[in-house]
């Protein structure tokens, strides 16, 4: 990195913390192993350093300083100053060696993940780190699973502080030695992907953190229906193993390494997902041209340019309300047609069960290029479905069965209703039940 270089003010995402003299000598000219002469944390793009003198300076915002000097004091003991003045605000420092620093999203030295300050949700890291160095992942809040290689044997004391969002860490191997408070403020881990007789897992029991421990596949749906040049990506959910996939009808629907399926025509093929010697199966519909033509009609129809996404979901929500009729005949008579269970049920002989309805919104609202899952669940104790919406940035769930009131018999001329629409977990959770670990969080309230 060049001199005089202008850091920016804190961001809040990664810190960087080298220690010279113990961990990375070559940032500290003259340094010895046995005493710490100064050393830096990165939180973003700006730079606290603090020196080993009569004195610390942490230059940079004053933001989350406290916690900062509550963690590097246990990380650092008796090296830790004693007293520290703070600078606010864009600092120009000099730095004799952080090229992979600001080239990378990882900075690595001499096998030590030392930062990673990339914007992935799921984070791979790569083979040559053996340690997992301190506030690597510090207050990242956009990482939601860590995927470690074979290669790491140690993870250091709040490697991953302050990850708010982070939801699985995979260790593939027995011997990876965790320190304590690596998961520091980090919000709800719902899962450690780790070998029974590992350290993790010793780790995660003592924490109270569930753990898969087997090479099983779980989807979060076991079909999905798609048109023709729709892209998607298969709900994987934990597993310790890497995951390759394959087409078996490469001529109806492709799949990339990381799981991203493109439909290509008509017709029904199988995903194979396969890990640790086992496979599992994964069912693709890919409707014909009626479907489609019948998707872009009701766009069409209902749809304007100046709408918004809300306008939008509100607009495909109402039109189905009106338009299906729920296949109460085939229910009471104890059998009902596959047929009901589809989009195609309800886009082209709108007549559907609650999949069917669900299926049909989703596709309506992927040709929209809104986000939009298909959510398994029960109400009242019988398997129901509906979906999840993605609003700026937020996810909500939607239940347009629930809210077509002929459901309860009521209301014939079919007016909306907008008791499940657009609803927080929290809200859901009083009629619905679904596993929340296979679907992202629903907490904005905004128009409960």
């Amino acid at each position: 990195m060049n001199t005089n270089q202008k850091i920016r003010r804190i961001g809040g995402i990664v810190v960087l913390l080298i220690l010279c003299g113990m961990l990375l000598p070559v940032f500290c000219k003259n340094s010895r192993a046995a005493e710490v002469t100064h050393y830096y944390v990165y939180l973003d793009d700006a730079r606290y350093e603090v020196t080993k003198d009569e004195y610390a300076r942490i230059y940079g915002s004053q933001s989350d300083t406290d916690v900062l000097v509550s963690i590097l004091r246990e990380i650092l003991g008796e090296r830790m100053p004693a007293s520290f003045s703070v600078v606010s605000g864009e600092v120009t420092t000099e730095n004799s060696d952080s090229s992979t620093y600001e080239n990378s999203d990882f900075l690595i030295e001499n096998g030590r993940l030392i930062s990673y300050r990339g914007s992935d949700t799921t984070v791979a890291v790569p083979n040559t780190v053996t340690v997992v160095s301190s506030l690597a992942f510090y207050n990242n809040s956009k990482v939601k699973k860590i995927i470690l290689p074979s290669s790491v044997t140690t993870i250091e004391k709040y490697a991953f502080a302050k990850c708010s969002s982070l939801r699985v860490i995979s260790f593939p191997k027995e011997t990876v030695t965790l320190k304590d408070n690596i998961l520091y403020d980090c919000g709800k881990i719902l899962n450690f992907a780790a070998p029974k007789s590992s350290k993790a897992y010793s780790y995660a029991e003592k924490k109270g953190i569930a753990v898969t421990t087997t090479n099983k596949i779980k989807f979060a749906s076991s079909h999905i229906y798609l048109l023709a040049g729709d892209t998607d990506t298969i709900p994987l959910l934990n597993c310790i193993n890497t995951v390759t996939y394959k087409s078996k009808k490469k001529s109806v629907v492709s799949v990339t390494k990381s799981g991203k399926i493109r439909a290509k025509k008509k017709g029904t093929t199988r995903i194979q997902a396969s890990a640790g010697g086992k496979k599992y199966q994964y069912k693709v519909t890919v409707y014909g041209k009626a479907v489609g033509k019948r998707v872009n009609q009701i766009i069409k129809s209902i749809i304007k340019k100046d709408m918004t996404n809300y306008q939008k979901v509100q607009a495909v929500h109402n039109w189905m309300i009106r338009n299906v009729k729920y296949d109460y005949y085939s229910l009471k008579r104890g059998y009902v047609p596959s047929v009901s269970h589809t989009a195609k049920g309800a886009l082209l002989k709108k007549v559907a069960v609650c999949d069917g309805y669900s299926h049909a919104f989703q596709m309506v609202m992927r040709k929209l290029k809104i986000p939009c899952r298909f959510v398994a669940g029960s109400s009242g104790g019988v398997g129901h479905a509906w979906n999840m919406v993605k609003l700026s940035g937020k996810w909500y769930h939607i239940d347009v069965t629930f809210d077509d009131p002929i459901i309860n018999g009521t209301n014939t001329n079919k007016t909306p209703y907008y008791t499940y629409f657009l609803k927080s977990s929290s809200v859901m959770k009083k009629t619905h039940h679904f596993t929340a670990s296979k679907y992202p969080k629903c907490n904005s309230k905004k128009y409960d």
